[in-house]
């Protein structure tokens, strides 16, 4: 395969993938005319329409997804191909792209990336600490940490994360307002809860072998996980707080911990890249750090 003909194989599994000859010219770092001559050339030179094209979406041909098949294949194998090459006596190298949630990739991820950054001063990263939903890849990442597991076609996850739900209140907002006994009582407190696309207003339990939901009325809307964590400090009001933000200040009795009984939902946290990149190893060596135990 001569560089054109690699060039446009590229791109057509760029469109493939990303949906669209806009994203996949984003991911390419070309314009879009580039994309679309490319194609053309493509399916020129193989004398078989590819791609159908319309206004508002792309459709593959019976053509095009045989092709984009074994192509995926073949790029595959070369994937491989050059992760067995870095693994073999050389360290990793190179931009590793990674998108994550504020809170968690502040709290779990950064100090992991420090670490391999201080070990591997080849390797360099661009980090997007974001709680919106990110496109691995119509964006380009990487390599995505999730709080669920994706269904995206084209990505591969590993679990390298699992962590706890606590109802939490400070002390003195406690000593100030009614005792809470009873997932029912926190209807009449002061909620601080976590806005992504919408309030999280609804509160969930399992409690005394029943499904509870309880709909709270929130006192303060956080778009950040470490800003409800700090209002809950401040004595603001109840919040529902994860292990990895919540756990020491539990300890230090900065929080206490409110209906230990009632069961919460734990939530497994994974590591999404596309399946082509499986075996590089910039992508190899962070997933490791991640799931490797805390000091």
């Amino acid at each position: 395969m001569n560089r054109a003909s690699f060039s446009e194989a590229e791109a057509f599994l760029a469109v493939v993938d990303r949906g669209g000859f806009g994203a996949a010219a984003r991911e390419l770092g070309v314009t879009q005319s580039t994309i679309s001559r490319r194609i053309s050339a493509l399916e020129t030179r193989l004398g078989k329409r590819l791609v159908e094209r319309t206004t508002r979406r792309i459709t593959l041909t019976e053509a095009g997804v045989a092709f984009a098949s074994n192509l995926r294949d073949v790029l595959t194998r070369l994937a491989e191909a050059e992760g067995h090459v870095q693994s073999e006596g050389s360290e990793p190298q190179g931009v590793l792209r990674v998108t994550m949630p504020t809170a968690y990739g502040r709290t779990m991820v950064l100090p992991r990336v420090a670490a391999l950054a201080r070990r591997y001063p080849r390797l360099r990263f661009e980090l997007d600490l974001s709680d919106r939903y990110a496109d691995i890849l119509d964006e380009g990442f990487d390599l995505a940490i999730r709080n669920t597991e994706p269904t995206q076609t084209g990505l591969v996850s590993q679990r390298i994360d699992r962590y706890t739900l606590h109802v939490c209140a400070a002390p003195d907002y406690l000593a100030k307002h009614k005792p809470i006994e009873r997932p029912q009582d926190l209807v009449d407190h002061s909620s601080i809860v976590l806005r992504t696309y919408t309030p999280r207003s609804r509160w969930r339990f399992e409690w005394s072998g029943d499904l509870i939901e309880i709909e709270v009325s929130p006192r303060i809307i956080a778009s950040d996980m470490m800003a409800a964590r700090s209002m809950t400090l401040e004595g603001a009001g109840v919040a529902i707080l994860p292990s990895f933000l919540a756990r020491k200040d539990i300890e230090s009795g900065k929080l206490a911990e409110l209906l230990p009984e009632a069961g919460l939902p734990a939530i497994n946290v994974y590591a999404s890249f596309p399946h082509h990149r499986a075996n590089l190893s910039k992508i190899k060596v962070l997933i490791a750090e991640l799931q490797r135990e805390p000091a």
